[in-house]
């Protein structure tokens, strides 16, 4: 039996995380950037709290048993344990912060494929190339997400006009 968490991430993201992660239960490595956020936000779960019964949008996390493993050396002397039996519920804050994590996941995933479209010289339109995106990924074409992803790519073209750097995500 293993102890999640759910987080609202929205249907579009939730597609990307599925085809990213191969399943809406994200397994994360207790030594990643995706790990230390979520046991910053951990909390114990409210008296009102009820199961979600429409899934529509949502990830789960999965938490690891970390009630005897000490996670944070805060000075030589202590350190600080995070017992994810009693902790396994997130906030709408946490919530946010987690969604915008992936958000930034994905805008650096389109940056690096778009990078990688182009580095050939192709002359291909920018819009074939997002819809190619978007195919690859399993992901909703729709002109609403079409604009968004192109306006990531122009304001990245504008800040980076001469050499595409990489982003660099986790």
């Amino acid at each position: 039996m293993v102890n999640t968490v759910d987080i609202n991430v929205g249907e579009f993201l939730k597609a990307w995380i599925v085809s990213t992660y191969d399943s809406d239960v994200v397994k994360v490595d207790d030594t990643s950037n995706l790990w230390a956020i979520v046991l910053q936000y951990l909390e114990t779960i409210p008296a009102d709290y009820a199961l979600l019964q429409d899934r529509t949008g949502y990830i789960s996390i999965e938490l690891y048993d970390a009630h005897n493993t000490p996670r944070y050396h805060i000075s030589d002397e202590s350190f600080l344990r995070n017992n994810t039996l009693y902790r396994c519920y997130i906030g709408p804050r946490g919530q946010a912060v987690i969604r915008r994590w992936f958000e930034n996941q994905l805008r650096n995933s389109f940056k690096v494929y778009m990078i990688a479209r182009y580095s050939d010289g192709s002359t291909e339109r920018i819009r074939h190339a997002i819809g190619s995106f978007l195919a690859d990924f399993n992901l909703p074409i729709t002109p609403k997400i079409m604009n968004w992803l192109s306006k990531i790519w122009y304001r990245y073209r504008v800040n980076c006009p001469i050499n595409h750097k990489i982003p660099i995500f986790f």
